[in-house]
């Protein structure tokens, strides 16, 4: 993620500058950043998939978002683009499935929810991936009745929405990924005392507004 922590300071540089121009009466800060804030959305996206050499679910939808916002302050269309940009957020989660499945061949869970709440129980016996998102609204992934056989992944992207991803007490959980004003928790119980060689599972979260939350047991 080291990618991610120079773009954010690029963009907090770069905020400063155009703050220091702003009092100074060199150039207007609302002109220049009220323009063209939404391009640090989309650098982030880009530098988030970049980072994890994969194009994932969260990163992907950022980027659409981005744009859309961006296209919507350089008045690019007169129309309401919140409509299109929840197609788009759509469509990315389904081609994204698409693309991964065909590239692995392999069977992964899937819980994609616009505007509502959803539940996808997992009882997969060689349990490798999964994608996990929440568009206002909520998901939970549970995940207590798969296997692992060494280390698997779940992507989990939530906007202005929730999370929950729900795992056995004997795997071990890393945590990890990208929070925007939105945050994510691993309230499991047994990492501190569990063998190295327990099963793995790495959680990759982006939370925009959101949060991404991984337990043992539904709160």
């Amino acid at each position: 993620m080291k990618l991610i922590r120079i773009w954010l300071g690029l963009v907090l540089v770069a905020l400063g500058v155009l703050g220091v121009l702003d009092a100074t009466g060199v150039a207007g800060f609302d002109g220049t950043a009220g323009t063209w804030w939404p391009v640090a959305l989309i650098g982030l996206g880009v530098a988030a998939m970049w980072s994890q050499r994969r194009v994932t679910f969260g990163p992907t939808v950022l980027t659409v978002v981005g744009l859309v916002l961006l296209a919507g302050q350089l008045s690019w269309t007169d129309g309401d683009l919140f409509w299109p940009a929840v197609l788009l957020v759509g469509g990315v989660a389904v081609l994204t499935g698409l693309w991964r499945q065909s590239r692995t061949r392999l069977p992964q869970a899937e819980s994609v929810v616009l505007f509502g709440g959803a539940k996808t129980v997992d009882r997969s016996e060689h349990f490798q991936h999964a994608d996990a998102a929440a568009v206002f609204g909520g998901a939970t992934l549970d995940l207590r009745g798969a296997h692992i056989d060494e280390q698997a992944s779940v992507d989990a992207f939530a906007l202005f929405g929730g999370v929950d991803v729900l795992v056995p007490k004997d795997w071990r959980v890393e945590l990890g990924g990208l929070p925007i004003l939105g945050g994510y928790e691993d309230k499991t119980e047994g990492n501190g005392s569990l063998p190295v060689d327990a099963p793995l599972l790495k959680v990759n979260a982006t939370a925009v507004f959101g949060g991404v939350k991984v337990a043992n047991e539904p709160s």
